[in-house]
């Protein structure tokens, strides 16, 4: 058996192996990814009340103008 046969191998398990290396990576980037969404999410929530707290001050105000 020539070196030849034995660098195939060898070749697909370094791939293998970097390939676990870039999964590893995405996975924590989607985890990363998951938890900031998660907090855009509370922060929309925060910024649609805030604005509807805005429109009724609005409201409020323009009352208090006719009056």
């Amino acid at each position: 058996m020539s070196l030849l046969w034995a660098i195939s191998p060898l070749v697909l398990l370094g791939g293998a192996a970097l390939s676990v290396v870039q999964l590893r990576g995405m996975a924590e980037a989607a985890g990363a990814l998951r938890s900031e969404l998660q907090r855009f999410g509370e922060v929309h929530v925060a910024v649609t009340s805030l604005r509807s707290a805005a429109a009724d001050l609005r409201a409020t105000s323009r009352t208090l103008h006719r009056a």
